[in-house]
């Protein structure tokens, strides 16, 4: 029973690290469940206590201040806000037309607000949510004394959540997120177990969301600790969390190439599955000191198992898959005094809050916002838009309802809310449309069957509240399903539920979602590949100064922090995949550019992994002896340049053409090391010599997707082998299926392509390759997720199985 209850509760963990999302959820309950209570013990009217429970539950949403002073100071600002916006609703209810002009001058104002995130949102946020109320219960000037100690006893309601009830506590959070780290950990052993026993496409797909979840939680990690560490301790946290990504993602490559290679022998086959069994036990265990002895049982029997796999004839791949295992081992068994037992020392601040600098580096100059390269600021140009969508809103609305008509405006106001370009604006206005279907069918049965039942109500609508808050961080849509099934509750709640009313807030969702589109496209419009260019120039620009750092580290023994440089290209590649997300949806219309731009991601991708582990690995003066790494880091950096060029990111003639040239290992071009070059039997050096190489040929491979020309007329290296290989395979989908409608590329270091096919009708397809070597295969079909892997082609055949999984949610 206690292991059953494990492993739910760290599924659960692994769900929601620091169970962050769960924590936001029961304080906006908490919130709206207290200022119910003080305004119905008052003896309040009905739509008063709603009115309290609407400003209750948006300032306990939209207040994510980090600091509780910085959460005072908001709190302080809000009632002012409320207060202008309900005295304004009451004051020009009179006077339609001047009202709906007042309304238009909030959301300009609530939007603008937005770039003084998080208290401008805040701010913007309460006063249209109340301005929007006072609408919906056509607030008088009598009602204003009652309407404005609503707001004021709803606000103190979420301020005691928020500093007492639920308070934010970082050292705890810091112990949650780390317990999520352990169990996704876990869950990727556990995923890389299952794939080695069993193979299937399925459970390779599961692999890969496992990798990327850990990735995601790595990052969090460092967040927290960034407030609650010093720097010194700081980066050794950091090294830990980083060694350990790195080796669980080794582990999950390993086995995927494991399953991808010649069949290996059944007992050879059940002792991986046993070693990775023992791995799983040891990356999820209690980390208590108590517990501790149990560390070396677990590294002894890996060793006992170790024992027994050396005795059999082990293939190439079962070796690299091994060799992963003992790494993780070891890694978790380094970091987990550190991570989770100790205590963190406090953290010393500068004015810069959540920064660290070294102890000989002087504070950092502030650095004014980034201004837009051409136009206005994006606040000043979605606050026009918000405008102009909203009057269409109003426009619209009154022709379907003269009363419901300020459902068509919070929808337009909304879809501008977390957007940046107009295809974000539209996808955001589909999911709205969508959860709003499905919650109105959702609400009619629910009001339908608590009809009179107020006590029943009142908690289910704050049970929708919950849940609605509980998933807005994953999906959209779901948020706004449970909050049109908590507006069914509460219209019932005041006796005015009829399946009609629901009905027309769905025509007036469609209808203000297509205003906010409408606005987003006609006016000012922001394009999506304007923005996806921007932000692939800023993850390249990353990129080339990561390169020259870490070549000046390796050579020069520079003094540079690079695992902070990794961490930058990932947020800023994160950044760019939500800026890349209109394009890359089921539903977008571009389907040539979505497939060429998810191509670009994949290799942006691999890209950021082999960053990461030159980060982890790079020491100083390690590669002081070798003269070929200048000329290589140099090829890249110029390669970079034209493509930043290519995508608009700077002013410079690219050149026109990407240059491919030799590489620094030996296992890719084997005759290449100059005299005195570093001694290739040395792990670390291969592996960061390796690491350059598969950054050179991923950056060469980048000029196809961005429109760049190669150089095809460099001649490969004199040293190359110069043999036939065959790559052979089959493509698949998540279910195991063979797919027939895909097409193959394989492309050579230099970008070229060297092969293309197609599947037979079993789904197996064959590429002859020129020599052997490293290349990327690259694999798409319609309607599912392309795949960029890196290959190694040796003489002869080899194989490589590829899967694409079919798109989903598309209305997350």
């Amino acid at each position: 029973m206690r292991h059953v209850f494990d492993a739910v509760l760290d599924r659960f963990s692994a769900a929601d690290p620091g169970t962050l999302r769960l924590r936001q959820a029961i304080r906006t309950a908490a919130s709206v469940v207290l200022a119910i209570a003080a305004l119905a013990l008052l003896g309040l009217p009905i739509t008063t206590i709603m009115l309290g429970t609407i400003v209750a539950m948006m300032s306990a949403m939209s207040v994510n201040d980090k600091t509780a002073r910085a959460k005072a100071i908001t709190f302080l600002l809000l009632p002012v806000s409320a207060v202008v916006s309900i005295g304004a609703g009451a004051l020009l209810s009179p006077w339609p037309l001047v009202g709906d002009g007042a309304f238009l001058v909030i959301i300009f104002v609530a939007v603008y607000l937005r770039r003084y995130a998080p208290r401008g949102f805040a701010v913007g946020m309460v006063a249209f949510m109340v301005f929007f109320f006072s609408l919906f219960i056509h607030a008088t000037v009598e009602q204003l004394p009652q309407l404005l100690f609503a707001v004021v006893v709803a606000l103190c309601c979420s301020a005691l959540s928020h500093f007492v009830l639920v308070p934010r506590r970082p050292r705890l959070n810091l112990r949650r997120i780390v317990v999520a780290f352990r169990a996704r950990l876990a869950q990727l052993v556990d995923a890389a177990a299952h794939l080695v026993e069993d193979p299937d496409n399925r459970r390779q797909e599961q692999l890969r969301r496992r990798v990327a979840r850990l990735h995601e939680c790595a990052l969090m990690v460092e967040t927290e600790l960034t407030d609650l560490v010093d720097p010194a301790q700081f980066d050794q946290w950091q090294q830990d969390v980083v060694d350990i990504e790195l080796t669980g993602e080794r582990l999950a490559i390993a086995a995927r190439r494991l399953v991808a290679g010649a069949e290996i022998p059944g007992e050879v086959r059940a002792g991986l599955a046993a070693e990775l069994a023992e791995l799983r036990v040891l990356a999820g265990r209690d980390p208590r000191p108590a517990l501790a002895y149990e560390d070396d049982m677990s590294i002894s029997r890996l060793s006992a198992i170790g024992r027994q796999l050396d005795a059999m004839d082990n293939p190439p791949h079962v070796t690299r898959l091994r060799r992963a295992i003992r790494e993780l081992a070891v890694s978790i068994t380094t970091a987990r005094a550190e991570l989770e037992s100790d205590t963190p020392a406090p953290v010393v601040e500068d004015d810069h809050a959540g920064r660290h600098r070294r102890a000989d580096e002087e504070p950092a100059a502030a650095v004014a916002p980034a201004e837009p390269r051409t136009g206005l600021r994006l606040t000043t140009r979605q606050a026009i838009q918000a405008v102009i969508g909203a009057g269409l809103a109003i426009l619209g609305g009154e022709f379907v309802s003269t009363s419901r008509w300020y459902w068509a405006v919070i929808t337009a106001f909304l879809v501008f809310a977390n957007t940046t370009s107009r295809g974000d604006i539209l996808i955001r206005g589909f999911r709205r449309t969508v959860g709003t279907l499905l919650g109105i069918l959702a609400g009619m049965v629910a009001a339908t069957l608590v009809t009179g039942q107020n006590a029943l109500i009142l908690i289910l609508i704050v049970g929708c509240i919950s849940l609605g808050v509980y998933v807005v961080q994953v999906s959209y849509g779901l948020m706004t399903f449970f909050m049109t099934m908590m507006l069914a509750l509460l219209y019932s709640l005041i006796g005015t539920f009829t399946p009609e009313v629901l009905v027309l807030r769905l025509e007036e969702t469609v209808l203000g979602a297509l205003a906010g589109g409408i606005a987003a496209v006609l006016v000012l419009p922001t394009k999506t590949r304007t923005i996806i260019k921007e932000d692939v120039a800023a993850v390249l620009a990353a990129l080339r100064g990561f390169v020259g750092d870490a070549t000046g580290l390796l050579r020069d023994a520079d003094t540079v922090d690079l695992i902070d440089q990794s961490r930058e290209i990932d947020k800023k590649l994160a950044e760019l995949r939500k800026a890349a997300e209109p394009m890359t949806h089921v539903i977008s219309p571009y389907r040539n550019q979505r497939s060429e731009l998810r191509h670009l991601l994949a290799i942006l991708g691999s890209s950021a992994y082999y960053v990461r582990d030159l980060a982890a690995n790079a020491e100083p003066a390690l590669l002081a002896a070798d003269d070929r790494l200048p000329r290589t880091s140099s090829r890249i950096a110029d390669n970079l340049n034209r493509l930043i060029a290519a995508v608009g990111g700077s002013d410079n003639d690219g050149g026109g053409e990407v240059v491919a040239g030799d590489g620094l290992s030996t296992h890719v071009r084997p005759r290449h090391l100059a005299e005195g070059a570093v001694d290739s039997d040395d792990a670390v050096s291969r592996r960061i010599m390796a690491g350059f190489d598969h950054l050179d040929e991923l950056v060469v491979a980048m000029a196809r997707p961005l429109g760049l020309s190669d150089d095809t007329d460099t001649e490969p290296s004199e040293e190359v082998d110069r043999v036939t290989s065959r790559l052979l395979g089959q493509v698949r989908d998540g279910s195991g299926q063979p797919l027939v409608d895909a097409a193959l590329t394989l492309v050579d270091g230099k970008g070229r392509q060297v092969g293309r096919s197609v599947p037979a009708d079993d789904g197996r397809f064959r590429i002859e390759v020129p020599r052997s070597g490293t290349y990327l295969l690259i694999a798409s079909s319609p309607g599912r997720h392309p795949s960029a892997d890196l290959v190694t082609v040796p003489a002869g055949p080899v194989e490589k199985d590829v899967v694409l999984d079919e798109e989903r949610d598309a209305w997350r």
